[in-house]
């Protein structure tokens, strides 16, 4: 295809991909042979503000020098000024009489407030059919020392005292603490003594009754 052809196919191929994905998703069109690297097409433009005949802008984890070579980008992420969070893909198109850079840019910033929420929401504790269709005991706890292990991705016996304090908060808040013998597997492992634990406890407001 020559240059108009290949600009053509790139316009309908971005109003396409603009018009399924929505008004969140931008896809812009560069053509990088001209002076000032401009835009010559853009839809949903308002997602970063731009619009057609303004100057290549890059949004953030781009090299200008790696752009203007050719180099594709697959699913960075970009800001905008005002702080919205953007997957952002670049492909080239370039043959020795042109050079155009196809962008997608979707503003994910909705969704990643969503996940947070989500993910807040489906935080467990103790897995309520394990308590009781079993006797808790030392393998539930196992588990659950062994996650918080795997979220500090730290070794316990090494860790400062606030950050103890910390991991044995997050096993707490995960439901360690609602087993028996939670307190000498705990001490065990940490190799310190119940004293200590509880001492522990008494700075985290933890009750140490039934431990």
């Amino acid at each position: 295809m020559n240059k108009k052809e290949t600009l053509n196919f790139l316009k309908k191929l971005a109003e396409g991909l603009a018009e399924m994905f929505g008004s969140d998703c931008e896809t812009v069109i560069h053509d990088l042979r001209t002076e000032d690297e401009i835009i010559v097409a853009i839809y949903n433009g308002h997602v970063t503000g731009r619009k057609v005949g303004d100057k290549l802008n890059l949004l953030g984890v781009y090299e200008l020098e790696e752009m203007e070579n050719g180099k594709d980008f697959y699913n960075c992420l970009c800001k905008t000024q005002d702080g919205r969070l953007l997957k952002s893909t670049t492909v080239h198109f370039k043959t020795k009489d042109f050079h155009f850079a196809f962008g997608i840019n979707f503003d994910y910033s909705k969704f990643y407030d969503v996940s947070k929420v989500l993910s807040s929401f489906m935080k467990i504790g103790v897995d309520v059919t394990k308590v009781v269709t079993e006797d808790p005991n030392e393998k539930l706890f196992d588990e659950i020392y062994s996650e918080a292990v795997k979220y500090f991705d730290k070794n316990p016996k090494v860790m400062t005292r606030e950050e103890k304090l910390e991991f044995i908060n997050y096993i707490k808040e995960h439901g360690g603490f609602s087993l028996k013998k939670s307190v000498v597997n705990l001490a065990k492992y940490l190799e310190v003594s119940r004293y200590t634990i509880y001492n522990y406890f008494k700075e985290l407001g933890i009750d140490p009754k039934h431990k």
